[in-house]
């Protein structure tokens, strides 16, 4: 195939990508070729133009690194008593001012239901009430509204889309309240984030009519009779068990999240164990976060390890924090302030994958704080591309794209946050780790694919900026701050880890005086939470 006809494909894929994120898997396969090839380089401002223009598209549909407060006002829907549209709006593009809703709009086994508690909602019947409305021609699931009294026209209903989203404990509580089997709990789960039954038959490897007719017994189960009516259930059952994520202190709790100020910067701390533990600082990956799944805390708490896990810069946040090494740098200094706060004088480091380099910065700068630096599954400065060529496709191609070709790794990684917001992450993981057995299998299990779903919407939840700027550190050579580090370094590294290959973690430890533990069996990238025990042994020596 010849360079322009590359170039024509790759742009023809890119705008697919910006109309519809699903479809990033179709794209990855040109992009590697082209980025193995050395070729995308070559396309210069004509390709940088193509994925900037596409960004752009992508980034004004609603999806992560938008304004998420203002795309909700711009879809709120406000209405007059006999359920004429007030103004215009962004959610109903075929009606303008005092035009009734389309009947396409409505639950064809709700309608007439929805508009009644609507008109009592306008009169002052009713308070409010959730309902939902298909608000696209080609929807087949409806979207959660907040139907209320306007507060700025006391003659006005308003409509405001209810971002619902599968969180692991008000999920637990609302499957122990309705009896739920772990089967009808996914129901649930892909009713309110994807809507799309035939992806869950795919990943079930059963069939469409099995999947849609576990969905009408768990209707019947519930007495209800839409997927309009369970969506409301649910959305009134989260609002009204209130389940908060946070505890209210971590000295009593022995898993809390606390918000502390280092150096004039809000930091937020997860704490895993027994507060009199010996304590463990924990610098997270990416995928996982600063949570840690259960299997995990127990073999911390067994062992009377107590986690701080703070979470990094751009994680959860939207504030400006530097970049590259002086972000590590800057980020080890807050950490001193961290442990000052707790009482704390010295403690074990660990570290995973792309918390490697914050957690050689601390090591580095303050090795008076620290007795010994585990990193279980690291990422490696890359300073060739024949070291970036021996990583696993799926780390190889985002780092790649950063290196030579920036407006493609931006628009790379808004398609994946955007992949994750719309629930398909399990999609993107089987890809991702294809050539890691151990890892493929550990992403695929229902527990931990909730897991990481979970952890990876709290992540991005602001936006795609904590993976640009993990990129960008990591797509450099860091090695900087691997020098001179006076306290003792394990590595530890899966048999299967495609981000530590071999002969990278080899020439890793050999350059910068690190123990270099044997391969461990079963495991890839995600070592902490498939062999915690050996993270465990290796702080504990």
């Amino acid at each position: 195939m010849s360079k322009a006809s590359d170039h024509d494909e790759l742009i023809a894929r890119i705008y697919a990508v910006a109309a519809d994120p699903s479809q990033l898997l179709s794209l990855r396969p040109v992009l590697t070729q082209l980025a193995d090839r050395g070729a995308l380089a070559d396309g210069g401002e004509r390709l940088s133009f193509h994925f900037e223009n596409a960004d752009a598209i992508l980034s004004g549909a609603a999806l992560p690194g938008g304004d998420a407060s203002a795309d909700g006002e711009a879809h709120t829907i406000l209405l007059d008593q006999r359920l004429r549209l007030l103004t215009a709006t962004a959610a109903i593009h075929d009606a303008g001012p005092g035009d009734s809703l389309p009947e396409r709009v409505w639950l064809t086994d709700r309608a007439r239901e929805d508009r009644a508690i609507l008109k009592m909602i306008g009169e002052g019947e009713e308070r409010q009430a959730v309902i939902g409305l298909l608000l696209s021609p080609d929807c087949d699931r409806p979207t959660p509204h907040l139907a209320r009294r306007s507060a700025n026209d006391s003659a006005a209903v308003e409509l405001c889309p209810v971002p619902l989203r599968w969180e692991a404990q008000s999920a637990a509580h609302f499957a122990q309240a309705f009896a739920l089997t772990p089967a009808e709990q996914a129901i649930v789960r892909e009713v309110l984030e994807r809507g799309n039954l035939r992806l869950l038959a795919q990943e079930r490897e059963t069939s469409l009519g099995t999947v849609r007719n576990q969905l009408k017994r768990l209707l019947h189960k519930l007495e209800l009779g839409s997927q309009g009516e369970l969506i409301a259930l649910y959305g009134g059952f989260r609002g009204l068990t209130g389940i908060r994520r946070e505890g209210s202190g971590h000295d009593a709790l022995r898993h809390a999240s606390q918000i502390f100020l280092l150096d004039e910067v809000e930091t937020r701390v997860n704490f895993y164990g027994a507060a009199d533990g010996a304590p463990v600082l924990y610098f997270h990956p990416l995928f996982g976060g600063p949570f840690l799944p259960p299997g995990t805390v127990e073999a911390f708490e067994k062992a009377n390890l107590r986690v701080i896990a703070p979470w990094r810069p751009y994680c959860g946040r939207t504030a400006e924090e530097g970049s590259g090494e002086d972000m590590a740098i800057a980020f080890a200094g807050r950490m001193v302030h961290l442990l000052d706060q707790l009482g704390i004088g010295r403690a074990r480091l660990l570290a995973a994958s792309g918390g490697t380099a914050f957690a050689l910065a601390f090591a580095r700068e303050f090795p008076h704080l620290c007795e010994r630096v585990v990193i279980a599954g690291p990422a490696l400065p890359i300073s060739t591309d024949e070291e970036l060529a021996m990583l696993g496709i799926g780390h190889r191609l985002p780092l790649q794209l950063t290196r030579r070709l920036p407006a493609a790794m931006r628009l790379y990684v808004r398609a994946v946050v955007a992949k994750i917001r719309k629930g398909l992450l399990g999609n993107y993981m089987d890809t991702f780790f294809k050539d890691s057995p151990s890892d493929h299998a550990f992403a695929a299990q229902p527990d931990s694919r909730e897991f990481l779903r979970d952890a990876s919407l709290a992540i991005f939840e602001h936006g795609f900026a904590a993976a640009m700027q993990e990129l960008q550190l990591y797509a450099s050579d860091w090695s900087a701050l691997a020098y001179d580090i006076a306290p003792p370094v394990t590595v530890l590294r899966g048999a299967q880890d495609r981000l530590a290959t071999e002969g990278l973690a080899r020439s890793f430890a050999d350059r910068f005086g690190f123990e270099l533990a044997d391969p461990i069996a079963d495991a890839g990238s995600f070592l902490v939470f498939q062999n915690p025990a050996a993270a465990v042994d290796a702080l504990r020596r």
